[in-house]
């Protein structure tokens, strides 16, 4: 068949039974608008139920936090640091022989005065009858009981050190028929742990201590001796050399009379040893001169 008599054939159909075969394109197309609103719904249902699952899961996930209420900040651990200072003498948590950094010592060298000594004695015992006074040795809590500390000074010079020996007292004399303390002269020494070559003694330092009055190895015989300001406490400072340098304070601080000694050590370390046995809690600064 050609395409002249297929058109023809065409030609002859009645045109009612063409209308009532053609699809109704109207419906066609509502059908499919509602196909993509459908799909489109579906989309938007979905997407809109992972987000609340996402929502579930994290509230699920905070709920024991929102329960047990806010979480607090966890302080940071607490370190021992030992025994602490107090002001009944008890043992401290530091090693007392070593400098404090909290102190800070200014030095006015004009107004320090140095009294140098012409002449050195040593000192000479008190005699005791031993039937009327009987001689007592003194360990460190009897010591820290009398005195209120230990006689280690708060700043001790580098590579001076007392060995590792508490603080012990010789020659403590009281009187059998009252009880009554009439020596109580006390010392302590630091010194370095070796000597300098050809010296015949090494760096050292000595507190010496007395309710009674200490029998001192120096004198100044010619005019009388100045004194230095550390703080508000007159401070006598001595020197001396013989062979090396010899320098020697003296105070009284609350009732005790103290006199400190260094031999092979610069006037400026004494003053900073005299320095911490006034400001004691050393803090802040201090001035001396």
């Amino acid at each position: 068949m050609t395409n002249t008599n297929l058109l023809q054939a065409m030609g002859r159909i009645d045109p009612k039974l063409i209308a009532d075969a053609a699809p109704d394109v109207s419906q066609k197309k509502d059908t499919i608008t509602y196909e993509r609103k459908k799909k489109n719904g579906w989309l938007k249902w979905g997407a809109m139920a992972a987000c609340f699952g996402l929502i579930l899961t994290a509230a699920m996930m905070a709920l024991p936090g929102i329960l047990k209420g806010p979480e607090s900040v966890m302080p940071p651990p607490i370190l021992d640091p030992g025994p602490v200072v107090s002001n009944d003498d008890e043992p401290t948590g530091t090693d007392p022989i070593q400098p404090s950094d909290a102190q800070t010592i200014i030095i006015n060298w004009d107004n320090v005065a140095v009294n140098e000594i012409a002449d050195m004695i040593s000192a000479t015992s008190r005699p005791y009858d031993p039937n009327l006074y009987g001689e007592e040795t003194w360990e460190e809590e009897e010591i820290v009981a009398y005195y209120g500390w230990d006689l280690a000074p708060d700043y001790i010079p580098e590579g001076l050190s007392d060995g590792g020996r508490a603080v012990t007292a010789n020659g403590i004399w009281r009187e059998r028929a009252t009880g009554e303390i009439v020596a109580d002269q006390v010392s302590r020494g630091f010194l370095s742990d070796s000597w300098e070559a050809g010296s015949v003694s090494p760096s050292r330092i000595t507190v010496t201590a007395s309710k009674l009055g200490i029998l001192h190895c120096y004198i100044r015989p010619d005019g009388e001796s100045k004194t230095t300001d550390f703080g508000g406490v007159p401070v006598t400072l001595n020197h001396y050399y013989e062979y090396y340098d010899i320098y020697v304070a003296s105070f009284t601080l609350d009732g005790v009379e103290y006199e400190i000694q260094t031999q092979r050590l610069e006037l400026e370390e004494l003053i900073k040893i005299v320095a911490s046995v006034i400001n004691v809690p050393s803090s802040g600064s201090f001035t001396v001169g």
